[in-house]
């Protein structure tokens, strides 16, 4: 192996590239990720924001993928406590819906018992009185209010921190590098980077495309690539409102008159609504996926069948935010969107002793186990690794439990507030050491850039995070996007101009 070679080049930053580049370089691969805009810029940063088992599934039958979902939940809330924490869902049964109260019982028991082992509350029904304290469900037609339990994720963090991990074990990870070129060697592929105006190339024996959306364009470029697959494009958007008062404390999970679920869940510690998510076939070229209008009266509409709110109903004015993803899944162009599975397809092509792999599919929550998937499919086109190692493993920055991060929280210097601390250390983790670490170096950083912004954060996201402009650090890194005016939001991105 040349100097300038490389086991796998994995190209695409978003979750499930970080992930497999973060398990083979474990295993004692040479490993290069390319991503040619900002990690987790597309899908991994338009989800839902939840890691579950996925329970609607069960309906269509796929308990392996339910099953394997609640596994991996299970093991995100342990190694990656400070970007998953547990919620509580609601799920009311009105008259007027398909489903019955006797039917979801039934299938949140057996939700129950595909997770065993993951340390989560069983499922059950509210009391009269608990569902008459309810603050804004209608109870009109209502039957029942049954419960149960998932988890939150921070998924653009958990996308960065896999590539992070993958990093400090010695990848050559990049974002802003995109790959121009595919060319056909003896065993593998040469690849052409443009990198920030430059061009480079390396010769890669295995390429991994993990380009989502763009997965097709990537193909393209190799001849003889993976056999043509009926790749669906399906966009999910959401809508964030502003908390009702009084707050809701749990989130719920909605059904349309149809068969469709939304969510309706409390986000960003209880300052916000967010609703979601949509399944609309989106055709033509991929792109950066945009909420439509008709997406915004839908999920406005189902919000408002179930909630009253004293200042009436919620109204396009009362959407503060809203994005949209594509999901890239492996479907026939007559299947319903909302049943074609998330289950993960991968297809090879061997050239020599290396290969092309194309992912399509997967899900956030499972993305650690896809990536075992990917790399045993690698071993068996002719790769030598090492074992699977991933299992339990901490995250990056995941070492400290959730008590013991609130302790950082609590004890950190008096230059920063404590909501700031407390904010750090659920977007940080135990890297909020290294925060501190450089305040006691120089005590200065503490300065606010914009209002809750200290200069030492900025300096960490783009020194070690590779942040390089306000998007990436006020949507990506952290939500502040959420928080700040437009005032604050141009000094951020300033200062990302002039630094």
């Amino acid at each position: 192996m040349t100097a300038n070679s490389v086991d796998i080049l994995v190209v695409g930053g978003g979750i499930h590239g970080a992930a497999i580049a973060r398990d083979a370089v474990g295993r004692g691969l040479k490993v290069m990720l390319a991503e040619r805009e900002d990690y987790a810029s597309h899908t991994s940063s338009a989800s839902s924001k939840l890691a579950h088992g996925g329970l609607r599934y069960l309906e269509h039958m796929e308990f392996g993928l339910v099953r394997e979902s609640l596994s991996e939940r299970a093991g995100l809330l342990k190694t990656a406590p400070h970007l998953v924490s547990p919620l509580k869902f609601l799920l009311p049964i009105f008259d007027w819906q398909k489903r019955s109260a006797w039917f979801v019982h039934t299938g949140l028991a057996l939700y129950d018992l595909l997770s065993l082992g993951g340390e989560m509350p069983g499922s059950g029904r509210l009391s009269q009185s608990d569902v008459d304290a309810l603050p804004h469900l209608r109870q009109d037609h209502l039957k029942a209010v049954l419960h149960y339990h998932d988890a939150h994720a921070d998924d653009a963090r958990l996308t960065l921190s896999a590539a992070l991990d993958a990093r400090a074990r010695g990848a050559d990870i990049a974002n802003r590098r995109a790959v121009t070129a595919l060319t056909p060697r003896e065993n593998g592929y040469t690849a052409t980077f443009s990198e920030r105006g430059i061009t480079s190339e390396v010769d890669a024996r295995f390429i991994v495309n993990t380009a989502g959306p763009f997965v097709g364009e990537l193909d393209a470029m190799i001849p003889n690539g993976p056999s043509p697959k009926e790749i669906r494009f399906v966009r999910g958007s959401h809508i964030v409102l502003p908390m009702p008062e009084p707050a809701e404390t749990c989130a719920y999970t909605l059904q349309d008159e149809g068969e469709r679920i939304i969510f309706s869940i409390p986000w960003l510690a209880g300052n916000f609504l967010m609703v979601g998510t949509t399944d609309i076939p989106q055709g033509g070229a991929p792109c950066h996926a945009t909420c439509s209008i008709d997406e915004k009266t839908y999920l406005l509409e189902a919000y408002n069948r179930y909630f009253s709110r004293a200042g009436g109903p919620a109204t396009m004015s009362d959407i503060v935010f809203d994005w949209a993803g594509l999901r890239t899944l492996h479907g026939r162009p007559d299947e319903d969107p909302s049943r074609i599975t998330r289950e993960v397809t991968l297809e090879t092509a061997q050239q020599g002793t290396g290969g092309f792999l194309s992912l399509v599919g997967g899900k956030l929550t499972t993305h650690r186990a896809t990536a075992e998937q990917v790399l045993s499919r690698l071993q068996s086109m002719g790769l030598d690794m090492g074992p699977a190692w991933t299992k339990g493993v901490p995250q990056y920055g995941g070492t400290l439990d959730r008590e013991a991060l609130r302790a950082r929280a609590d004890n950190g210097p008096d230059a920063i507030s404590q909501q700031i601390r407390q904010r750090w250390a659920f977007t940080y983790g135990d890297k909020i050491d290294d925060l501190y670490a450089n305040l006691q170096e120089d005590p200065a950083l503490a300065q606010e850039i914009a209002p809750g912004v200290p200069q030492v954060e900025l300096q960490h996201v783009a020194a070690v995070e590779d942040a390089s402009t306000g998007e990436d650090f006020l949507w990506r890194r952290t939500k502040l996007e959420l928080f700040l005016d437009q005032a604050s939001r141009d000094k951020i991105e300033e200062w990302f101009a002039t630094n």
